[in-house]
């Protein structure tokens, strides 16, 4: 397969046709090796994002209202919360929601992965 050519001397306009292509094209233009490696970066950003973004909703607002007393960074950190207080229950079902979608997400690809190579 060849992938057209994009003449630009924009910085980071290869950008934007990079993410155009489709994942089978990936796959017929670089091989399952190479197809599977960017599935799994891709699956990695995807767990990274979701992550960060309900972290930044939930952990941060919970930590931030601690009452420790700390200032700077440990203000949005779990040295802002009080040991033994409800606060500390917020981190403790969070990681298991986390580790639920990450187990998810790997499933998802662990399936597409079989599908694939039963081909």
């Amino acid at each position: 397969a060849h992938l057209p050519l994009h003449n630009s001397y924009i910085p980071l306009d290869w950008v934007g046709p990079v993410f155009g292509v489709s994942w089978s094209t990936v796959r017929r233009a670089a091989g399952l090796d190479a197809y599977f490696f960017l599935r799994f970066i891709r699956m990695n950003v995807r767990i990274t994002a979701v992550s960060t973004f309900w972290a930044a909703i939930i952990l941060a607002p919970v930590y931030a209202t601690g009452l420790n007393g700390v200032g700077g960074w440990y203000l949005i950190s779990m040295t802002n919360v009080e040991i033994g207080g409800w606060r500390m229950w917020v981190p403790v079902v969070f990681i298991y929601f986390f580790s639920g979608f990450t187990f998810f997400v790997m499933k998802q690809e662990f399936c597409h992965w079989m599908e694939l190579r039963m081909d």
